[in-house]
């Protein structure tokens, strides 16, 4: 019976990410601070938005499958299987 051979194999795993985000908004009113958060879409390159942290509050695996697979090489199969390589010390 054939001996089956190890192969590696790259997978890809899509997922959804729910955070928290606390940040610092520098604003004359809180009516203008409420716009501002309003508005906000994640880009705080105006330097009127600071993040001060983050907390991941829940991440889901939405999909996860195999993209593509291949062969061993020689070295990495034998340092795998347990036996010698082909550097020599």
């Amino acid at each position: 019976m054939a001996e089956h051979m190890l192969k590696k194999y790259i997978a890809k795993i899509e997922k959804t990410v729910y955070l928290v985000e606390t940040v610092e908004i520098i604003a004359e009113t809180e009516r203008e601070a409420e716009e501002m958060l309003d508005e906000y879409e994640g880009d705080i390159a105006g330097n009127t938005f600071e993040i001060t942290e983050k907390e991941i509050q829940e991440e889901v695996i939405d999909h996860a499958y195999i993209e593509s697979s291949e062969e061993l090489g020689v070295n990495t199969f034998m340092e795998l299987n347990g036996g010698q390589t082909l550097e020599r010390d």
